[in-house]
């Protein structure tokens, strides 16, 4: 394959949004809005990246912005016609924990070690009988705790904006407060394909806050062809 970088080339989620305002509910139902064309797939694929992430949800952009952030170049392949995947449409609750700093700013005592025993714990049990956690490994569940600040701060590095109140108690969160919720900001919602309210843009939450700065700005992005 002969390989293509182009600067124009990046597609950035802040231009998809200009120009697909208003289609967003009906990505809920995978359908196409009405009167819009679905893009033509090319005749033909010719090029070539380091790196190639398969999906744009919360585990495939911070994959592709970590490695060109590395010094990769990166093909960003995403199925749907927006990024962001599942995570898009959610609450945008983000429960992380280990000492995030927001906790520190609220005065919530968190670590690696507390986050890891409260997810390991096996004498949590739900109302049905069923033990949560009893079941989870336990080798994922350290690289998870030791990385989960560190998450944190690569979410707000890359500009995810964070409601700025107090950590809450989640229902695994036993020993500490690690709910927070990421703001919309002026970014429209899949949902509607409109912004919240700007009364509402730093106190409400939504999935779409996850992906509320441009993944694939310059500064740091990945090529999305």
């Amino acid at each position: 394959m002969k390989r293509k970088t182009e600067a124009t080339s990046r597609f950035t989620r802040r231009d998809f949004l200009k120009t697909t305002a208003g289609a967003g509910a009906a990505a809920l139902a995978g359908a196409v809005p009405a009167g819009a064309q679905a893009p033509a797939r090319p005749a033909r694929w010719d090029r070539e990246a380091d790196v190639v992430v398969i999906g744009s949800g919360a585990t495939g952009m911070p994959a592709a912005i970590t490695a060109r952030q590395r010094g990769a170049s990166v093909i960003v392949v995403e199925a749907n016609y927006d990024v962001g995947g599942h995570a898009i449409i959610c609450t945008g609750n983000v429960n992380l924990g280990g000492g995030t700093a927001q906790q520190k700013q609220y005065g919530v005592v968190d670590s690696p070690d507390l986050l890891f025993s409260d997810l390991t714990d096996w004498s949590f049990v739900q109302s049905n009988g069923f033990p949560t956690y009893r079941y989870n490994d336990r080798e994922i569940i350290r690289a998870f705790a030791d990385n989960a600040a560190l998450t944190w701060d690569f979410l707000v590095s890359n500009g995810v904006t964070f409601v700025e109140q107090a950590p809450t108690m989640f229902d695994r969160d036993r020993s500490a407060a690690r709910l927070s919720r990421a703001a919309p900001m002026e970014f429209p919602l899949i949902q509607t394909g409109k912004p919240v309210d700007a009364s509402l843009a730093r106190t409400s939450s939504s999935g779409s806050a996850s992906f509320n700065r441009n993944p694939l700005a310059p500064a740091s992005s990945a090529s999305n062809t």
